[in-house]
């Protein structure tokens, strides 16, 4: 399915990024970041994507590693992570790359966006990834994780603006 217009992301129960992180030592650990808001223009062969996560509702299916996650992100004031911008279309999908803040945080992240699902309900699929550096992680035994990878893997459905 081509896509084009403007379109908004639907924020429903179910409508999460999934964060993995990583690190060239220690720390993996999975990360789903509910959609708060966001928007997706295709004009033109340009893809303009505006995607907000709410990150002080996100889950890692461990209530102590919740905890830590949250504490990390407050001590950044990063409540939520907005993520703007644009890219072409490569012949399958969108390049898209931009900025990614989060409170204190502004990191540069590459998302490929695709077309899935059907004009009765279509969706995108978002992967891609951002490298923070080294991060202070609140967690015995942590403590500063050096080279945090985070990889975004995400399908979420859209309707029309």
């Amino acid at each position: 399915m081509d896509l084009l217009g403007s379109f908004t992301f639907v924020a429903i129960d179910g409508a999460e990024v999934r964060l993995k992180s990583g690190s060239s030592r220690l720390m993996n650990m999975e990360i789903k970041a509910p959609v708060r808001s966001g928007s997706l223009h295709i004009v033109d062969s340009i893809a303009t994507m505006n995607l907000v996560l709410a990150l002080d509702k996100l889950k890692t299916g461990n209530f102590l590693a919740d905890a830590a996650a949250r504490t990390f992100i407050s001590g950044y004031k990063a409540y939520d992570l907005v993520f703007r911008g644009s890219g072409p279309h490569n012949g399958n999908a969108y390049d898209v790359s931009g900025n990614a803040i989060a409170g204190e945080i502004d990191v540069q992240m590459s998302i490929i966006l695709t077309s899935v699902g059907n004009s009765v309900q279509p969706e995108v699929e978002l992967t891609g990834s951002a490298q923070f550096g080294t991060v202070h992680i609140p967690l015995p035994g942590i403590g500063t994780v050096e080279n945090m990878n985070i990889e975004i893997d995400a399908q979420l459905a859209i309707r029309q603006a």
